[in-house]
């Protein structure tokens, strides 16, 4: 069965020896080469069929975090929800767990899509009964990791997949600033790095980097001061000037020196950013943080909380006069390191009490309890700053969090998964 737009752009046809999931494979890559952006549901559903399922659906996470929003297809007439939460549902449990669940009467398949390690969103398959689900199982891992990348790379040609991520207008300050950050979630066997801004939608002050070069991991959280687009300029010419610095190789301290002296030269020396960077070994897990006035990170290990990494808080950056200094700590295996702007333990209920670092701590060693796994417990984690104030933060919030030589395989779907009633 062919839909509008579906026919073979190549003229030839997919050999009829090739196994099922080559066949969707090999399909799907040479339709990507010249396919719109809003033909990718159209074209999820028809790869799926090659596999013998029914057909498909495919969801987004929003930028609230909250919610999975289904990729409009116009050749699916059939009733099916637009948006799911992520809390109390299946296709939730999948995004937040990265699993791979069929539902309990046979008739639907639920995998993740994940870009690497970033959780985009989960892929629905239509099945016929539990056991083509079973079977499915692993063509549907490969033809969702497809996808996630065809997401991920179309989406630079679109604003399709954006409007379906939204759930408020986004600002212009958040525009500009989303566009110039890093994927929320990167992993290796050695580390796993992600990370949250609030609120999404007129976020503008806050940034975050990181970069893995060989066996060092360099990672940066930046807090503008001001709001609106003033703090997004701020923000974004001192990402460009510590990215700048970080590829001629220089050093934490040359570095801060570089972003201080660009800041100086293009606002003056009253606007300014706190900022802590940072760079791990990978193989030793030695750490090695510089604080321009900025929060000390946090500590966890073991399911307990260490406390603050030990800093010394110099000069903001863009005030000149650097003299900073570099303090080392050595990591052990599965620890993880909390970073996080003054917008977070700043955050205020209704009757005035702030959100607090002991809370902060307190909800960390909670969700690592709960071995959640890094990105879920971030998420988790800027979700309670936001109830805290009310959905209504008065400045930006970002957090980065930092595990080094954990179990990373846990942002992978599970080879097993499990029937669930839904």
């Amino acid at each position: 069965m062919k839909g509008p737009g579906l026919e073979n752009r190549t003229g030839t046809s997919i050999p009829q020896d090739v196994p099922a999931t080559a066949a969707a494979l090999a399909w799907l890559l040479r339709q990507s080469h010249m396919m719109r952006p809003d033909e990718l549901a159209q074209l999820a559903a028809r790869a799926c069929r090659l596999l013998g399922a029914r057909g498909c659906r495919l969801y987004l996470v929003t930028r609230d975090q909250r919610c999975l929003a289904r990729i409009p297809d116009p050749a699916d007439a059939a009733e099916a929800e637009r948006e799911l939460t992520l809390d109390g549902t299946v296709a939730g449990r999948v995004f937040r767990h990265t699993e791979v669940i069929a539902s309990a009467d046979g008739q639907r398949l639920w995998v993740p899509l994940l870009d690497g390690t970033e959780r985009l969103g989960v892929l629905e398959l239509l099945v016929d009964d539990a056991a083509q689900a079973e079977r499915l199982r692993e063509p549907a891992l490969a033809v969702a990791a497809l996808l996630a990348e065809l997401v991920v790379s179309k989406g630079q040609y679109t604003d399709a997949f954006e409007s379906v991520r939204r759930a408020l207008p986004m600002g212009v300050a958040a525009e500009m600033l989303w566009r110039q950050l890093p994927p929320l979630t990167f992993a290796s066997d050695r580390f796993v790095v992600t990370a949250q801004l609030e609120p999404w939608s007129e976020v503008g002050g806050d940034a975050f980097d990181y970069s893995i070069h060989g066996d060092m991991l360099r990672l940066a959280v930046f807090d503008a001061m001001g709001h609106g687009l003033g703090a997004t300029l701020l923000a974004s010419v001192a990402l460009a000037a510590y990215r700048n610095a970080r590829r001629a190789g220089q050093d934490l301290l040359a570095t801060a020196t570089t972003i201080d002296a660009v800041l100086a030269a293009q606002f003056g020396t009253e606007s300014f950013v706190t900022a802590v960077l940072a760079e791990l070994d990978l193989r030793t897990g030695v750490v090695r943080t510089l604080c321009a006035a900025h929060p000390a990170p946090l500590l966890v290990r073991g399911g307990r909380s260490v406390g603050e990494l030990d800093t010394e808080p110099g000069l903001p950056l863009g005030f000149g006069g650097r003299d900073d200094m570099i303090v080392t700590a050595s990591l052990q295996p599965g620890d993880r390191i909390l970073m996080f702007s003054d917008g977070v333990v700043e955050a205020r209920s209704p009757e005035g009490a702030f959100f607090g670092t002991d809370r902060l701590i307190d909800l960390l060693v909670r969700e690592e309890s709960r071995q959640q796994p890094p990105p879920e417990t971030l998420r988790r984690l800027i979700l309670a700053v936001l109830d805290h104030q009310r959905g209504a933060l008065q400045d930006d919030a970002t957090l980065l969090l930092l595990e080094w030589a954990g179990d990373s395989t846990a942002l992978l779907p599970e080879q097993q998964g499990r029937n669930i009633s839904i």
